[in-house]
């Protein structure tokens, strides 16, 4: 990868969601009360209870950045997906320069010129599901946009990152008993 990001092709993309609602069972819902997600222990959910603006945003991205990068391991990327849009290999060790792609697309000819916009995952769900997991669904962060809620689930990224969210004023919603 030459940039922190490559676009999914279509066969990879629609197999990396397949895992995701067959292994971690998502269910996205509006309307239910029902946790949207049967995750691996351990696992953590964090209140989004504000949007943190300006440098509490940034001490919050670079908190999840650095713990996504400690997990890495021998990895030298994870998935960046955003739901029902644009899935992304993406590399954390590398900064995160924009969040919009203008993509060519012959597929989408008659619309926008052949072009489209490929949208990088905030963070913060500000109104769509956005996951950075590992490629295997070893660990993972997934973020609820209705529920403002972020789900941790592997053992190296909530050891190292749930007590930073904490910290920046993050509480502990809810956690797996098996810990």
């Amino acid at each position: 990868m030459e940039t922190f990001f490559s676009i999914l092709e279509d066969e990879e993309y629609n197999q990396i969601w397949d895992r995701i609602d067959n292994e971690l069972q998502f269910q996205p819902s509006i309307r239910s009360s029902q946790p949207p997600f049967r995750l691996p222990a351990p696992w953590v959910v964090h209140d989004l209870a504000y949007y943190p603006v300006d440098r509490q945003y940034e001490d919050f991205a670079a908190a999840v950045v650095q713990a996504l990068v400690a997990c890495l391991g021998e990895d030298d990327w994870i998935y960046a997906l955003d739901w029902q849009h644009s899935g992304f290999r993406y590399d954390p060790r590398r900064p995160v320069t924009e969040h919009d792609h203008w993509v060519e697309d012959e597929r989408y000819g008659g619309i926008f010129g052949g072009r489209y916009n490929a949208y990088f995952p905030e963070f913060y769900p500000d109104g769509d599901y956005y996951f950075f997991v590992q490629r295997d669904l070893k660990w993972g962060y997934l973020g609820h946009p209705w529920r403002r809620e972020i789900w941790l689930f592997g053992a190296p990224l909530v050891e190292r990152l749930s007590p930073g969210l904490e910290e920046l004023g993050f509480p502990v919603k809810n956690k797996s008993k098996e810990e």
